[in-house]
């Protein structure tokens, strides 16, 4: 571990992000596709959107999958079908489960240590992913930044949320380690507050692992949280 990370001396406090650090964000998109289409069966008689859902994003087209796919097969759709497929998206019980590392790191660091959770997105659906993984327990401090303002201005990587975990779970002197898998905003905040950022490699995530930001670049990378403890030296 550099001089710059966490010192024997200090208390740290392990933060995570959710999607695609703790559980595949990819299977929280298809059981929100199988919701949507559900949805178009029942209300306008249309099958197959979930496939056509799953094949636009497969293709790349994240922002666009909801408008596109509606109409590949609603060629006389309105822009009340996009929101209720939308709708129908964000309210549906989520059907995911943790990655195997990811219930092993909450459980393993619960024990001996305070555990913070930041994640973007709609407050309503991080909320739902919550409930469905059951980890909420888990959590001396939990920030949605969903909740904190409109139109995504407290996203990551806005400081407001990596403010609030340390006024809500640490003191003067106390060191932070971050986990998350999208260098394009997780670690830009974590790395000007000196705090040890980490980023969990996974396969088929739904943002790109590469990317390059300023000042965005973790400190360490890691393949399974189960590597965690070689990092942390606990």
């Amino acid at each position: 571990m550099s001089n710059t990370d966490v010192s024997k001396a200090q208390k740290v406090h392990v933060i995570f992000d959710l999607d695609d650090t703790l559980y595949p964000e990819r299977d929280h998109a298809h059981s929100g596709f199988r919701a949507a289409g559900r949805h178009a069966e029942t209300a306008w008689g249309v099958s197959g959107l979930a496939d056509e859902m799953i094949r636009r994003l497969d293709e790349g087209h994240l922002g666009q999958v909801f408008p596109m796919s509606v109409a590949a097969l609603v060629p006389d759709h309105s822009d009340t079908h996009i929101a209720e497929v939308r709708a129908a998206y964000r309210d549906h019980d989520p059907e995911i489960t943790l990655f195997d590392d990811g219930r092993w790191a909450l459980e393993h660091y619960g024990a001996i240590a305070k555990l913070g959770l930041i994640t973007d997105g709609n407050a309503g659906v991080q909320a739902r992913k919550i409930g469905a993984l059951d980890i909420a327990h888990h959590f001396a401090a939990k920030v949605l930044t969903g909740e904190l303002g409109p139109d995504r201005a407290f996203h990551k990587p806005h400081p407001r949320a990596y403010e609030l975990i340390e006024q809500q779970i640490g003191v003067a002197g106390d060191h932070y380690v971050y986990i998350g898998d999208n260098p394009a905003k997780d670690f830009v905040t974590p790395n000007a507050r000196g705090w040890t950022s980490i980023q969990i490699i996974r396969e088929k995530t739904i943002h790109d692992q590469n990317a390059e930001v300023a000042g965005g670049a973790p400190r360490h990378k890691i393949q399974s949280l189960r590597q965690l403890p070689e990092i942390l030296k606990f």
